[in-house]
């Protein structure tokens, strides 16, 4: 500043480089120092130099996140315009490519300010917050830096602060502690601990030992060094410590304290808190804005983000088996469009590097816990590679430097919140049709939904699917998956996500699953355990026996095995077939399944064939007393069993192609074990047709109604439905499954040309985005 108090230097963002102006100095310049609660006189022949280095941090940082912002944006722009019909998307592809260009350069300045060659704090070196007392920029328009908050790095404060200034100065720099310990009224620290265990800041004391003790001694012993009548240490001091303390009261996602240790002013600082305007803007908050949208909660250092992983458009998931030396590219299984979405808890350095680096590792600590972190020099997949389509592609081996790194306590050292995070692995689900008759393609045609959860705690499951990239498990009363994370973030990943299906994500995990079959033509599906296979089919069969009783819920409660699981099924068969111990009542449950299947006929569409096998196997099971339960019989007393008849024939409605037929037959058992002797699945197919045709004719003739809703693969015998089943070359890829006798079934037999282009990708940022 000169003697007018006019600013030698302001710093304001634009779009050239290496806009950080020099500046200088007449006299030095105060600052405070949170942490030591210290006011720190930096010399006039450091001030200019500090302040450009200062300028320089909050530039890149601020650049950085602005750059995130303009890439998030692209992406946005580029999925709005894809859901467009017939328009094209090269502008917008290039819009993103050049922001992702932008924001890779813009990370990569700011990494190689804070690089550190040691290990500690994820491979950062510290900061130094400071609060200036004397604004040294003009407060007109624009935006500003360091109005509030400057941040220099550890090693260069610590080299000038010490007396090895390049400048030349050898005198260390001058500070004056608040902690005036020698007068009457100050006693010790400006911080306390209030009732909640929060530490916040005694501002009575605070003004008792400033106006009594240091205010007098700083005027004494700075008299040299600074014209104090350009200062107003108390206005600024009080104001950044009623403004931390506000934010501490009402309800807040982050309700723990003022913290200011170096991992909070990390974060603070990589937030981007150097350009706010106000000590706590936004009571207390910045939001920060990109593909992984966040907020901070200033005074705690404490974050929490949102991350759409690889992005919100996601990508998509095929399966390779075999080796990945061995196998083609482009072949194998399509799993689908599918995202990862976390919200994940920033805390310490563990929690910045996930703001900072580009890719992602889980890491796991004391095998009960799952953290997400930034991975140190790895990046995402580019654009145009996720666009490709073989960024996603995967084979079921984990390789060794795939796997996960420990963590310990210390990386989140003096951090008083603990660590939290939720998320979900979704697919692009596609949208079902609008009705039963509807013929039209829905204006929207997918929609992503979660199918697994993800949660901090992993407790005991820490080990499962070991060595694979992508494995479905049944443990402790729920279904659970191990996904690597290059899956979901692409090749240089490290680590796993534990995810569990959730009592409410059942039917989601049951449609996910239901597709994956389908997409497969029911073939086997080895990423999925068989063990945890046949419990599924299990669970699909007794819920639907049962439509009041949420069993899977019931399961997760208990943490049931799959051997209770196994056992529980038995007892459910012996209930519902055994009639000489429960006479009639047997019947009667088997009369309550018809009921529950034709009222909830779409809930087969997510059902296993075997499930579906062993539904055919109970509907038909008849009896002694079953001809005596009057409930069996038609208004005439001439037909009978309709109830159960029609049961049976929404089973065969569900059936979407002719293989699925073939295991549907095969496995109508009452356990869905497989009636496939010497290899011969003809033979046992025509005998199970058979069975079901002599059920139909009781009573009335349903032969007919077999003939109109039966399958096309098997031989001529069963012509209609088994005939309007789709063949392994008619799969409709990108269309709901739908029952075989509907319209929207018979019309979509080729993969759907608008998936996943129309689909639902948002949330989108922009008012009256386009989602369609």
């Amino acid at each position: 500043m000169d003697a007018q108090n006019n600013a030698d230097a302001e710093c304001q963002l634009n779009k050239s480089e290496n806009n950080i102006v020099q500046v200088c100095h007449e006299s030095g310049v105060l600052y405070f120092r949170p942490e030591t609660e210290e006011i720190i006189v930096v010399p006039a022949l450091d001030a200019g130099d500090f302040e450009t280095h200062c300028l320089d941090m909050l530039g890149r940082v601020d650049e950085y996140h602005q750059a995130s912002h303009a890439y998030s944006t692209a992406i946005e722009k580029y999925g709005q315009q894809r859901q467009l019909p017939g328009v094209s998307t090269e502008p917008q592809a290039a819009e993103v490519i050049a922001a992702e260009l932008l924001l890779e350069n813009k990370r990569a300045a700011l990494l190689d300010k804070l690089k550190d060659g040691e290990t500690s704090n994820m491979g950062y070196q510290d900061v130094v917050e400071l609060l200036p007392l004397l604004d040294t920029r003009k407060r007109g328009g624009g935006k500003h830096l360091g109005k509030r908050y400057v941040y220099a790095s550890q090693r260069y404060f610590s080299e000038r602060s010490a007396g090895r200034s390049q400048s030349g100065a050898k005198k260390k720099w001058h500070s004056v502690t608040l902690k005036n310990k020698d007068t009457a009224t100050g006693q010790g620290s400006i911080y306390s601990v209030d009732s909640k265990g929060r530490r916040t800041i005694d501002t009575k004391k605070m003004k008792e030992q400033f106006s009594q003790g240091i205010l007098p001694k700083i005027k004494i012993e700075l008299k040299d060094y600074v014209n104090l009548d350009d200062y107003n240490l108390d206005e600024t001091l009080f104001g950044w410590a009623e403004s931390w303390n506000e934010s501490l009261t009402g309800s807040h996602t982050f309700d723990n304290g003022i913290e200011v240790s170096g991992a909070a002013q990390f974060m603070r600082f990589i937030s981007n808190v150097g350009a706010a305007a106000e000590f706590n803007p936004g009571e207390g908050h910045v939001s920060i804005k990109g593909e992984a949208t966040a907020s901070l909660s200033v005074a705690s250092g404490i974050g929490r983000a949102v991350f759409y992983i690889p992005d919100r458009l996601g990508w998509d998931l095929r399966y390779v088996p075999g080796e990945e030396e061995t196998t083609p590219l482009l072949v194998g299984l399509n799993m689908g469009v599918i995202r990862l979405y976390i919200e994940n808890q920033l805390i310490g350095f563990v929690g910045a590097s996930a703001q900072l680096a580009a890719q992602l590792q889980v890491m796991v600590k004391d095998d009960e816990q799952q953290i997400v972190a930034g991975l140190p020099q790895g990046r995402l997949p580019r654009f145009q590679e996720r666009q490709g389509g073989r960024s996603g592609q995967f084979y079921k081996q984990m390789k060794q430097e795939e796997e996960g790194a420990s963590v310990t306590a210390e990386l989140f050292a003096g951090a008083r919140a603990e660590y939290s995070l939720q998320g979900a692995v979704q697919w692009l689900k596609p949208t079902a049709p609008p009705s039963l008759t509807a013929t039209t393609v829905a204006k929207t045609v997918g929609e992503f939904t979660d199918f697994a959860t993800i949660g901090a705690s992993i407790a005991g499951l820490a080990g499962i699917g070991a060595g694979a990239k992508f494995h479905c498990t049944f443990i402790n009363g729920k279904f659970c998956f191990k996904v690597a994370a290059s899956l979901c973030c692409g090749v240089g990943a490290k680590g796993a996500f534990i995810c569990e299906v959730a009592g409410k994500t059942l039917v989601e995990f049951g449609a996910w699953l239901a597709y994956q079959l389908f997409a497969l033509d029911y073939r086997f599906f080895e990423l999925v355990a068989e063990p945890a296979f046949e419990t599924f089919t299990r669970i699909c069969v007794m819920q639907i026996a049962d439509i009041t009783k949420d069993i899977y819920q019931t399961y997760n409660k208990v943490e049931s095995s799959l051997l209770s699981v196994a056992d529980e099924f038995r007892s459910f068969i012996i209930r519902i077939l055994d009639e000489s111990q429960n006479i009639i009542e047997a019947s009667k449950k088997r009369n309550q399944l018809a009921k529950n299947i034709i009222s909830n006929p779409q809930q087969l569409l997510t059902f296993t064939p075997e499930a579906k096998g062993i539904l055919l196997y109970l509907l038909t099971r008849h009896g002694k007393w079953d001809h005596v339960d009057l409930a069996n019989r038609g208004r005439l007393l001439l037909d009978i069993y309709s109830e159960r008849k029609e049961a049976v024939i929404q089973v065969l409605y569900s059936i979407q192609t002719r293989r699925e037929w073939r295991k549907v037959m095969c496995h109508r058992t009452r356990d869905g074990s497989s009636l496939v002797q010497n290899g011969d699945e003809a033979a046992a197919v025509e005998i199970q047709a058979r069975q079901l045709r002599e059920f139909l004719q009781e009573g009335f003739n349903r032969d007919q109604d077999m003939k109109r809703h039966a399958a096309e693969l098997a031989a001529q015998e069963l012509t209609t439905i088994y005939n309007r089943l789709k063949t392994g070359n008619e799969l409709s890829w990108g269309y709901a499954l739908a029952m075989n006798n509907t319209p929207w079934y018979n019309l979509n037999r080729m993969p759907n040309p608008h998936f996943p282009q129309r689909c639902v990708f948002g949330p989108c940022e922009s008012t009256g985005a386009l989602i369609v």
